[in-house]
């Protein structure tokens, strides 16, 4: 297959352009100042702005047996992007001929295909089958006509903000870093599945959410959190675990449970936002300790959205 065949499936734009090219999972502060500085370059070069994202993170197709999660699905990822202003988001797959592709057959194609005048990275970004990040690109890439440029990293509390800190943070129950890096409270969003009904059994309705994609969920707990149906946000309390007052082989589960509200929530389209954890995933010795711990946890809920 040629180098044109291969980027074929990418509409041609007349150029001049600015561009730069990643998974962008979670569109963080990270990758908001990239962004921003490719819209800022395209401003003063009289050019537009155009976004390369891989649908899959590349790693997945490289080692097809690693398990992948995601902070955000592509369509979400895409909306985002649209919405701070990148004029156009271009879905990239990664395959193994893209794999093959040297640094400079892939600028040159793009620089063909869409008039690249610039190419912005974010740290420790490379491209190519020879693994050029900026510095290389700059003093040995052929297509001299062409600026590439670096972005340093965003840093909040004393880390370097990146998706895979986020996902460690998400993972170990630290809502309020995965927040701060973020920009935003980290949220899964899904379908209400029909569920065992034991939380109704007990007074407590929930909504048992199946996430449409390879979601990061966060360390099995209870959390506060937010939910938003049908274009209503809700506060609610949400348990991720096995429930193990009930069974000790059950499946992991993700259940809010939203206050205040009376309703059909089966089929319906949910976003969980998690503002922080409560506490950890505990196995009650009866039903009752179990509803006046829950009761506990609802009133706290209650106290920490109380301005939300």
């Amino acid at each position: 297959m040629s180098i044109s065949d291969l980027f074929a499936s990418i509409e041609p734009l007349e150029g001049p352009t600015v561009a730069t090219i990643g998974t962008f999972d979670g569109v963080h502060l990270g990758h908001q100042a990239l962004l921003q500085r490719v819209q800022d370059e395209a401003a003063k070069r009289g050019a537009k702005s155009v976004a390369f994202v891989f649908k899959e993170q590349p790693r997945a197709f490289i080692k097809p047996s690693t398990q992948v999660t995601y902070l955000s699905d592509f369509e979400t990822r895409r909306e985002i992007l649209t919405k701070i202003g990148i004029d156009h988001v271009i879905e990239l797959e990664f395959s193994s001929a893209i794999q093959k592709l040297s640094s400079d057959e892939f600028v040159g194609a793009l620089r063909d295909r869409i008039g690249l005048v610039s190419l912005i990275l974010g740290p420790g970004a490379m491209i190519g089958s020879d693994r050029a990040g900026v510095e290389q690109l700059s003093a040995t890439s052929e297509h001299t006509d062409i600026d590439f440029i670096g972005v340093p990293a965003i840093v909040v509390d004393g880390e370097a903000v990146s998706s895979s800190v986020i996902r460690i943070a998400i993972v170990s129950g630290n809502c309020e870093l995965a927040s701060k890096m973020l920009g935003r409270n980290y949220s899964i969003s899904g379908i209400v599945a029909d569920g065992e009904k034991r939380g109704r059994e007990i007074g407590f309705p929930t909504a048992n959410i199946e996430p449409k994609f390879p979601a990061t969920v966060p360390e099995n707990g209870i959390y506060a959190t937010l939910v938003e149906v049908d274009g209503e946000t809700h506060k609610s309390a949400t348990s991720i675990g096995v429930r193990p007052t009930f069974e000790t082989d059950g499946g992991r589960t993700i259940e809010a449970y939203l206050l205040d509200f009376d309703g059909d929530l089966y089929t319906k389209r949910l976003r969980l936002e998690f503002v922080t954890r409560l506490r950890a995933e505990v196995a009650f010795d009866s039903v009752e300790q179990l509803v006046e711990q829950m009761n506990k946890d609802v009133e706290q809920t209650r106290q920490i959205l109380a301005n939300n």
